[in-house]
């Protein structure tokens, strides 16, 4: 087995903020997009910080793939995620939270609205990252 470049193994940075509105694609009941993957990557660490309240009466949030839409945050309440909050499961924590670690993606990554539009919020997201495959990126 051929070694690793060493570029190859240094985790890269991905930073995304969501400015929720509720029109298509900014909050709307269907998809927001998140980063684009191509290939195949490996997430090691991922957080998602809330900077300003979502909003958006009985608004559901998943993170995940079109594949598996909540393979990387479970199905959430919108209005449950508040300013100074971290999103990474059904319960966002306030000041410290676990990081969403270790995951495998091959496919876009995108946030699933449901039952109703989030009309206003923010939501930083950060993820360190290491292409997996040779076409392997996250941009």
């Amino acid at each position: 087995m051929a070694a690793v470049p060493f570029a190859r193994r240094i985790p890269k940075k991905f930073t995304k903020t969501i400015t929720f509105t509720g029109a298509a694609g900014l909050g709307a009941q269907g998809t927001v997009a998140v980063g684009t993957v191509t290939g195949s990557i490996l997430i090691e660490h991922m957080a998602i910080r809330c900077n300003t309240n979502l909003a958006g009466a009985s608004a559901t949030v998943e993170l995940g793939t079109a594949a598996n839409t909540a393979a990387l945050v479970a199905q959430t309440t919108g209005t449950d995620i508040d300013d100074g909050e971290f999103w990474k499961d059904s319960s966002p924590e306030a000041g410290v939270s676990d990081a969403i670690t270790n995951k495998v993606v091959e496919g876009d990554i995108i946030i699933t609205v449901g039952t109703a539009d989030v009309t206003a919020g923010v939501l930083e997201i950060v993820a360190y990252w290491k292409p997996l495959s040779e076409d392997g990126n996250l941009a």
